[in-house]
Parts: structure tokens; C-alpha cells; sequence
């Protein structure tokens, strides 16, 4: 069953409030929400589309004018608008000048940490974490590995890039950690999987959202992670997988996890390898994540469920 968000959750997570949202019901069936006697239930698509509404607000266009489009028009609007950017952003992102990431390329391209280190370290301190993943961090590792298939970059570029981005993270991420939150996540990848991006920018993100994080990093076995979660206790376990470590071996740990965790322990399983290695992993509270987006989705369908209750 498709999960659906309280009106509270959404107006959290796009940052339009609840008083908006009612309108634009109203007014122009922008949106039409399910009700139940508990009141609205937003899906992925409605909160998708209120992004790309909102989108297009910043960028000028009234609501009356752009409440009627269909969602592929407003993606164009919004790939017009902000086209070195993510077409949805979660939260209102602060100006970042072109020129700042051309600085970040130029520095890659020349091999140059120094620089680097310091743009990002400079970028860190005006940009909050969701902006600073959004904006800077995805873009660039999306170019890196666009360069490096094209063979632009070498080894060297890629493996640069990737050593000051999670040092940069990985730091923030410490700083930022917290002793109390509205919940606890632990975030890791199975084994042989190394690419930890994924996985630190939903640590990141948690974090702003005011979850506490116990991130455990790359390449850890099931039995492992299952025994960091009898020690820590998460309320949710979120595990980054590529498609080509997408394996065999890789699903039965996915399984391992399912079967292994409480019951009231949640599973999340993000990364464009997810879907194949969740088949067998048939419970309640295992859930595929598409992207980031859909991270932030369920962080405030976490909050709403647990801490809220839904509101009319």
C-alpha cells in the first residue's frame, strides 16, 4: 500500500503551510488530497507537484497561472530556472553563483585539495546541510562520474573529488550529531559496497530534520550491522546499495536485516541498487527509497506517524 503523508508532514517538508496548501485546494484544485476521517493524505505524486508548484513560485509565476499545468510543464519551468540544480529541492535553497561550483571544477580538474578544502569548507558555512547536499555536493559527483565515463577525468579527479567530499561530510556529520532527536537512524552499506555519498547526505539531511545519527559507514555485513542495532536501538536502519553491487550475496544480507531487526525497527534501502535486493524482504517497515526526496518524505511520514498524528 502506497504510504500517504498528514498535511502537517507536507507542509513541514515543502515549507508551504498548512493554510496554503487548504487554499490552493480550494481555490485551484492544484492538489487534491485524499480525506479520511483523520483528514488529508498527500502521495509521493502530490507532494512531487507541490515542489514543482512552489518552484515555480520562487521563480516569478503566480499560482493562477501555473496551478492548472501538468507536472511535466512545471518540470520544465523549473529545469529552466534552475538548470545546474536538482529540479526538486526539499527547502528553499540560498543563491549559490554559478562561478563558486565552476571554482570547484577548475580545482578538480587541476588536482588541487587545497582549493577544494577550502570552497567547500567556505560554501559550509552560509549553506545549510540540505542545500550544501542539493546544490553543491550532488551536482559535482553527478559531473565527476559524468566526466570520468566520458574520460574527461581520470582515476585521479574521481578519487580526489570523493576524498574531500567525505571528509567534508563526514565532519559535518560529526559536528551536527546530536545526543537526543525525535528519533534514531543508522546509516551503513553491505559489503563490497564503498560508495558512501548516498548515505551521508541522508545522514546529513536526518540531521537538519532533527533525527540523531549513528553512522556506521561503508562496507559492513549484516551480522554487524545487526549488532550495532542491538546496542544503539535505531527506529530505523538505512542501508545505500548501487545497482552493480546489486548481488546475490548482497540480498540475503538485505533479508538477514529484515528477518533480524525488531519488528518496530523500519529498514530503509535507498540507492539505484535498492529495488533489486528488496524482493526478498517481505515486511512491514521495509521501504525502497528512490532518491533523496523520497529520504525526506519519509522522515516526515516517520515524525507525523510517531510524534504527530495527522492533522485535518
Amino acid at each position: 500500500m502506497p504510504v500517504q503523508y498528514p498535511i502537517r508532514a507536507v507542509a513541514k517538508l515543502t515549507g508551504i503551510t498548512v493554510d496554503t496548501l487548504r487554499a490552493w485546494e480550494r481555490r485551484y484544485k492544484a492538489v487534491i488530497p485524499d480525506r479520511v476521517s483523520r483528514g488529508r493524505l498527500y502521495s509521493d505524486a502530490d507532494v512531487r507537484r507541490l515542489l514543482l508548484l512552489k518552484t515555480a513560485l520562487e521563480c516569478g509565476h503566480s499560482i493562477g497561472r501555473v496551478a492548472s499545468l501538468p507536472d511535466a510543464e512545471l518540470q520544465e519551468l523549473a529545469r529552466a530556472s534552475f538548470p545546474s540544480s536538482p529540479v526538486l529541492r526539499t527547502q528553499p535553497a540560498a543563491r549559490v553563483d554559478l562561478t563558486e561550483l565552476s571554482k570547484l571544477r577548475r580545482a578538480i580538474e587541476a588536482l588541487d585539495s587545497t582549493t577544494i578544502n577550502d570552497e567547500f569548507s567556505r560554501l559550509a558555512l552560509f549553506l545549510s546541510p540540505t542545500e550544501l547536499v542539493h546544490k553543491v555536493v550532488l551536482p559535482l559527483m553527478r559531473l565527476a562520474g559524468e566526466n570520468w565515463e566520458n574520460g574527461i577525468y581520470q582515476i585521479a579527479q574521481e578519487h580526489l573529488l570523493s576524498a574531500c567530499v567525505r571528509n567534508l561530510m563526514g565532519g559535518l556529520v560529526r559536528l551536527q550529531s546530536r545526543s537526543g532527536g525525535v528519533a534514531r537512524l543508522l546509516l551503513a552499506t553491505p559489503p563490497e559496497e564503498l560508495h558512501e555519498f548516498g548515505i551521508l547526505s541522508a545522514a546529513m539531511l536526518a540531521l537538519e530534520h532533527g533525527f540523531q545519527v549513528d553512522y556506521l559507514g561503508p562496507n559492513l555485513p549484516a551480522r554487524e550491522i545487526l549488532a550495532a542495532a542491538a546496542l544503539r536501538s535505531p527506529d530505523v536502519v538505512v542501508l545505500g546499495v548501487l545497482k552493480l553491487n546489486a548481488t546475490p550475496a548482497v540480498q540475503r544480507d538485505v533479508d538477514l536485516l529484515a528477518s533480524g531487526l525488531p519488528a518496530s525497527t523500519e529498514l530503509w534501502l535507498g540507492g539505484s541498487g535498492a529495488a533489486d535486493v528488496a524482493n526478498g524482504a517481505a515486511r512491514t517497515g521495509v521501504f525502497v527509497l528512490e532518491d533523496l526526496v523520497q529520504f525526506e518524505l519519509h522522515l516526515a511520514r516517520w515524525k507525523s506517524t510517531h510524534l504527530q498524528g495527522a492533522d485535518a
